[in-house]
């Protein structure tokens, strides 16, 4: 594990730096008729709130869409970033998120890319900016994510003696039997090359898939990164809030909480 606020962010160049953002799920646990990221949370819909996280540091963005959500995902970005690189991809089928990051490699071409999960909103600028910066400071470095020590948790990274990531639980997976785990904030810094090298020989592997879902995960392939040359890295976080998902209502509440405070 790293110090986290050891990185100098002011030498973070937006230049390197795509950000991918699944956004082909539904609002229906809301109660919302249009896609999730679209959710107004304070006045600002999910798609505003993360545009504002990373566009200091992201030069271009791709939203993964269904194909139901695409056109008013498209309205949203020209009426609120209309000064934001953005392209719009389709993801035709629900097959899960590494299929989703999948259909962005042809929008992609920058040296590194972000993925981040299309309601985590509650991520703070000081870890986006450590881990985006820990990342581009050297080539080697092919994956680099923060993670929180948290009880029931909803993912656990699993590791070797040695600190290696060997295998990735989930909670909807009915996976994890620790009380106590080791979480990801649904963000991700990656080599572009890295990632879709993996991507590519990975995505009809059962490795991927989940055991309850079938859905084809990304997470699941994180011990790959391990194996090929390079580097994986995480940065200890201590604040359990930026795990946050906005699923439901009550965590949509919860949300706006955490950011009234912060603002």
């Amino acid at each position: 594990m790293r110090n986290f606020f050891d990185w100098n962010v002011n030498n973070i160049d937006p230049s390197l730096w795509t950000c991918v953002i699944p956004a082909a799920g539904k609002g229906t646990r809301l109660g919302y008729e249009f896609p999730k990221i679209l959710y107004p949370i304070l006045g600002k819909t999910v798609l505003q709130h993360l545009i504002n996280l990373f566009h200091e540091f992201c030069s271009s963005f791709v939203v993964v869409a269904s194909p139901n959500g695409a056109q008013e995902i498209q309205k949203e970005f020209e009426s609120c970033c209309q000064s934001t690189d953005f392209r719009i991809v389709i993801q035709a089928e629900p097959k899960g998120m590494a299929h989703a990051v999948w259909q962005a490699r042809d929008s992609i071409e920058t040296p590194n890319t972000v993925v981040v999960w299309g309601d985590q909103i509650c991520l703070r600028d000081e870890t986006i900016s450590s881990t985006l910066a820990y990342h581009q400071s050297d080539t080697a470095n092919v994956l680099t994510f923060p993670t929180v020590m948290k009880k029931n948790p909803y993912i656990h990274f699993h590791r070797d003696k040695t600190g290696k990531i060997i295998k990735v639980l989930q909670k909807r997976e009915n996976e994890i039997k620790t009380e106590v785990g080791e979480n990801d904030c649904g963000f991700f810094c990656f080599s572009t090359h890295s990632l879709f090298y993996l991507l590519k020989n990975s995505l009809s592997s059962p490795d991927t898939l989940g055991s309850q879902t079938k859905e084809i995960n990304l997470l699941q392939l994180f011990p790959q990164f391990e194996m090929i040359d390079g580097q994986v890295n995480t940065l200890r976080i201590a604040h359990f809030e930026e795990t946050l998902g906005i699923n439901t209502v009550e965590e949509a509440k919860t949300a706006e909480s955490i950011l009234r405070i912060r603002n």
